[in-house]
Order: C-alpha cells, then sequence, then structure tokens
C-alpha cells in the first residue's frame, strides 16, 4: 500500500466521513509493507501483509482468474479510455481489470489501486481486498475500471463518489450509467463515462495555517 494512498482511504463501517490513519513497520519506496490502518473513529484495525490490506478477508478467497494473459494492447486502450495523458493522479482497477494494472502504470507512470486482484495477477503497485465497495472518500481518484463481477449497485455508487468531477468510469456494457454521469462511448462490451456532479468530501488540512 503506497503511502500516498492512505489519505484517500475511508473506513467501510456507517459512521461520519473521516481519514483513517498507518502505522507502518516496514515501508520500501513509499509502500507499507507491514503495518496497520485504523480508523479514530470507531477503532477498527485491519493489517497490512506483503504490502496488501484487506479491509475483508472473504474478498480475497472469492477472486478467480480468467485464464486470459493480459496484453500491451488492452493496457493501451484503457488507458485512452481513462485519458490517460499525464501521471496525475490515481486510477482504481477492480477484479479482472487489474490484469493491465502493471502495463498501464508503465505506459502512464500514475499512481495504480488494485482492488480484489486474482491471486495470480502480479501486481507492483498498492492492493487492497474489500467486499462491500471502493473504500474510498470522495473525489480522491481520477479513474476506476469496473469489472462485471463488481459492477453491481454498491460497487457503483462507491465508484462515483470516489471520482473527483471529470474523472472516467469504465464498466461492463450492461451495467446502467449513473445520472451523475455522461456516457461517452461505448461497444459490445463496456462504455466509458465522465463524472459531471461530484460530491463534497473531506476538506484537507493544511500546515501553518496555510489555505
Amino acid at each position: 500500500m503506497h503511502v500516498d494512498l492512505v489519505e484517500s482511504l475511508r473506513c467501510p463501517h456507517a459512521h461520519e466521513d473521516g481519514w483513517l490513519v498507518a502505522s507502518a513497520d516496514d515501508v520500501v519506496q513509499r509502500r507499507i509493507m507491514r503495518g496497520v490502518i485504523g480508523c479514530p473513529q470507531c477503532g477498527s484495525e485491519w493489517i497490512v501483509r506483503d504490502g496488501v490490506l484487506a479491509f475483508d478477508e472473504s474478498a480475497r478467497s472469492a477472486e478467480v482468474d480468467d485464464e486470459h494473459s493480459p496484453q500491451e494492447s488492452a493496457a493501451m486502450r484503457l488507458a485512452a479510455l481513462l485519458d490517460l495523458r499525464d501521471s496525475r493522479g490515481t486510477v482504481v482497477l477492480v477484479g479482472q481489470a487489474t490484469r493491465v494494472g502493471n502495463e498501464i502504470a508503465a505506459l502512464t507512470g500514475v499512481l495504480l489501486l488494485a482492488v480484489n486482484a486474482p491471486p495470480a495477477v502480479a501486481a507492483q503497485h498498492s492492493r487492497l481486498y474489500s467486499a462491500h465497495g471502493l473504500p474510498l472518500g470522495v473525489g480522491t481518484v481520477r479513474g476506476v475500471v469496473l469489472d462485471s463481477r463488481h459492477s453491481g449497485p454498491v460497487w457503483l455508487a462507491s465508484a462515483v463518489r470516489a471520482l473527483e468531477r471529470g474523472g472516467r468510469l469504465v464498466a461492463p456494457a450492461t451495467t446502467a450509467v449513473p445520472q451523475e454521469v455522461k456516457e461517452l462511448a461505448r461497444d459490445a462490451n463496456e462504455w466509458v463515462g465522465e463524472v459531471q456532479v461530484a460530491a463534497s468530501g473531506l476538506v484537507p488540512l493544511r500546515r501553518g495555517g496555510i489555505v
């Protein structure tokens, strides 16, 4: 789990939104390899082990591979759909979409978060497991890609919530486009849309009283 992603995480439990805190025992190249992520509001804690944060271990065991090999062409197409013309911000890949994560990172340099990646996916970027949507704050990422397993109402709503205004969402063609999202293009397999209305999130704190 990359240290820069910690401020984007939110507690999955039902209470007022707030930042999580990290206690790192082992950090390698700004990635927390071993430590604890905690919620100051409810006291919940989650272990980071081998760089992987698991909000729910059942999500880890539920993932399976689809046996398709990642291809550079698929990564280039996805990067184009997400409009990754620079390395700004964070992109979230969910489920089978994580298979091209390393290729997208190499092509674009963006910070990637792989959610519920199948065990065989050798991702070098940040990874977490969640059974109930994306545990991310409002407007904290620039792009989200959902697969067919993770495109239900909870996942879709949490993806829209996490996207900044103008952020891109890619989802299966069978998924209804949320009202907050403007559809830009689609084919037989998926559609890509842009968030038009973003919810208000936490206001980042500034050091030294400078706003």
